[in-house]
């Protein structure tokens, strides 16, 4: 099941209206998958800390439709969103792409009003200014230290424009088509104008927060406020535990925080043993919501080059 939410497209706060939940049949965002909008659940702008977001248009087309006054096909504006995850006020910044442009950026740059918070990044019109369809944008996060230290990296989650296929309120000068169905400046994530947002979030595996392992959630939701999450784990003998949060917009911390059992799993202590017999106890999370959320877990494993961000 996939929910319908909306983002507003022009305006000081990222607000959402609308409840239903979309039919199966409908796509959810898929990774790598080029699309129309871009959403990163993490950017880290804080003194000593840096992320590097790169968005790059797949569109190489430098035909023009009707004459070399209009932009060329590959050609598209792109508005970075970001929300700052303390008081979820926005701050925009319109960025153009030539066909096959790659742009990488840091965050405290191009946004000097947060520290913290989610980005997300959709196509518009180079004439009009308005959203468009353009499922050519791909992109990726890199969280790093002082002096390029780089830390982890992921990728965002990619939404299609009008997925069905359907037609939108018009064209731009170069036949592609508006995103704006129902003309009330908002980006619908109703499956009509874009992919619906996943009613679920899964991790598929996590290490007992113990000794050298460490675990960091970051979490994301277009609610300005009060947005409730349970989180539904189990440990390596299927044995189940529930627990819940509630966070404003944005929300980042170890597991740990949310309750001890991430630190005391209590699983099959010989399905995975080092060379030198020491037990790693792992698990599983389905992470639940009534609110639109996406998130990026990173893992890291003390005193070892290794850190993942998914």
């Amino acid at each position: 099941m996939m929910a319908s939410w909306r983002l507003v497209l022009a305006g000081s706060l990222a607000l959402v209206a609308g409840t239903a939940l979309g039919p199966a049949a409908f796509a959810q965002p898929v990774h790598a998958q080029p699309g129309s909008i871009l959403i990163f659940p993490l950017f880290d702008a804080r003194p000593h800390k840096g992320t590097l977001i790169s968005v790059t248009n797949t569109n190489q087309s430098t035909l023009h439709r009707a004459h070399e006054r209009t932009p060329r096909q590959g050609d598209v504006d792109v508005l970075y969103t970001y929300i700052d995850g303390e008081t979820c006020l926005e701050f925009n910044v319109t960025e153009h792409l030539t066909p096959g442009d790659t742009l990488t950026v840091f965050a405290d740059q191009h946004n000097p009003e947060s520290n913290f918070g989610w980005l997300w990044v959709d196509a518009r019109d180079p004439v009009s200014g308005d959203p468009i369809d353009f499922d050519f944008l791909i992109g990726s996060a890199i969280i790093v230290d002082t002096d390029l230290d780089f830390l982890f990296s992921y990728t965002p989650y990619p939404f299609r424009g009008l997925p069905n296929g359907d037609s939108g309120p018009g064209t731009d000068a170069c036949g592609r088509e508006f995103t704006d169905v129902n003309e009330d400046s908002f980006a619908d994530f109703d499956g009509v104008e874009y992919d619906f947002f996943p009613d679920e979030l899964l991790l598929d595996q996590f290490f007992q927060e113990n000794g050298p392992f460490a675990d960091e959630v970051t979490l994301m939701s277009t609610e300005v406020q009060q947005t409730s999450v349970t989180l539904l784990t189990k440990n390596n003998r299927e044995q189940s535990f529930s627990r819940s949060l509630t966070f404003d917009c944005w929300t980042r911390g170890p597991l740990g925080l949310i309750s001890n059992v991430f630190g005391q799993l209590g699983g099959d202590p010989n399905e995975l043993k080092t060379s030198q017999g020491q037990s790693l106890q792992t698990g599983w999370i389905r992470f639940r919501s009534n609110d639109p959320m996406l998130g990026v877990f990173m893992h890291n494993v003390t005193g070892t080059s290794l850190a993942g961000g998914r």
